[in-house]
């Protein structure tokens, strides 16, 4: 009889000679606070700083990735840092964010920084959807085992009084 774990790694070992890679990729910690990462680097340009100023300050005050962080601190400027990590990751959010970073230090027209507003926006609406989503998972689970408990209420107590009558 084969047991479970033995039929385990022969999956696994089909899976390999396939290369069939089922885990992706964890996202990196910068990605969930990218939205709070813009909103604040928004304000502190907005405020009067100067682009290298705003996100110096930005990314190593908002951020709790230790690649970015290292990045940040061996170059000479935070744009070159944030463009060293956005190589190393390579993730098509943090490439987003960068882009209209780079266009803005280049251009520095209003224009990129509206594009960076919406970008903002647009995280944040892709953030709701997510927790919309979740909450209508849940609403139909918990609908689920409601409707189980009152079949259960038919059966123990209604069922014995319509049989008695």
């Amino acid at each position: 009889m084969i047991t479970l774990e033995a039929l385990n790694e022969k999956i696994d070992h089909w899976l390999l000679a396939h290369h069939i890679n089922l885990k992706r990729p964890k996202p990196p910690p910068f990605e969930s606070e990218l939205s709070q990462i813009i909103q604040s680097f928004i304000i502190n340009y907005g405020c009067g700083m100067t682009l290298e100023q705003a996100l110096a300050i930005t990314l190593t005050n908002g951020s709790k990735d230790p690649t970015l962080l290292k990045h940040i601190h061996v170059s000479p400027h935070a744009i070159e840092g944030i463009n060293r990590y956005a190589l190393e990751v390579e993730n098509k959010e943090i490439w987003r964010f960068v882009r209209l970073i780079n266009q803005l230090h280049l251009t520095g027209s209003t224009i990129t920084r509206l594009a960076l507003e919406k970008y903002h926006d647009e995280l944040w609406e892709n953030k709701l959807s997510n927790v919309r989503k979740k909450s209508e998972k849940v609403s139909v689970q918990l609908t689920f085992l409601l409707m189980l408990s009152l079949i259960s209420v038919i059966i123990v107590v209604i069922t014995p009084i319509m049989l008695l009558l």
